[in-house]
């Protein structure tokens, strides 16, 4: 045992010995390129918007998002989604929120691709035997991927609006999603 705690020992002095060298030995340290751009240049505000309406529920969404600029194609960000639900079956509005983490690829000036993930809590109506109404809270998790399309509109480019068609690889019929299927489409806008 005492053998090993002095082969130990001894290796750590070489290691801390060998850290303390002075700098003439060590290879120079290259020094990394700073973003020149503006930090409120890399940032942006935005967010999207969403209706639909089936034969049972009429849905309203507001997705407000902050978003990164890297300096070449990717833009990454985060949002907070609120759904408006009225089922007009039992008569109850029903909410549903929760935060979003994005990520879009620039292909083109105009096309980009997009992938999110959100986690959402929902509430639904639910029956009971008695024919008594009530709702009830879940927790729903959706990840999407697919295209946009972004038309920038303003002499700087700051601002615009965007169309998505994106698929939610986690959708089940089962759950108690608010979205009506695994496709879905968006339309977005940003300052």
């Amino acid at each position: 045992m005492m053998k090993y705690l002095l082969i130990c020992g001894f290796l750590l002095l070489q290691v801390k010995g060998f850290t303390q060298q002075p700098d003439s030995v060590h290879a120079p340290i290259e020094k990394t390129r700073k973003d020149p751009r503006p930090f409120m240049s890399r940032i942006s505000l935005g967010g999207s918007t969403g209706f639909w309406i089936n034969t049972r529920e009429t849905h309203v969404e507001v997705s407000p998002m902050l978003a990164y600029y890297f300096p070449k194609i990717l833009t990454t960000g985060f949002g907070y989604r609120y759904i408006y639900t009225r089922d007009r079956f039992y008569g109850k509005n029903l909410n549903t929120f929760g935060p979003n983490l994005f990520a879009r690829a620039q292909l083109t000036k105009r096309i980009y691709l997009w992938t999110e993930w959100e986690y959402l809590k929902t509430e639904y109506a639910y029956e009971l035997a008695s024919t008594e109404i009530t709702t009830r809270t879940d927790h729903v998790d959706s990840y999407f991927a697919g295209a946009g399309y972004i038309r920038q509109i303003g002499r700087k480019g700051r601002g615009g609006i965007s169309i998505q068609v994106l698929y939610n690889f986690l959708y089940n019929r089962e759950d108690n999603s608010p979205y009506y299927s695994p496709v879905i489409y968006r339309v977005g806008y940003f300052f």
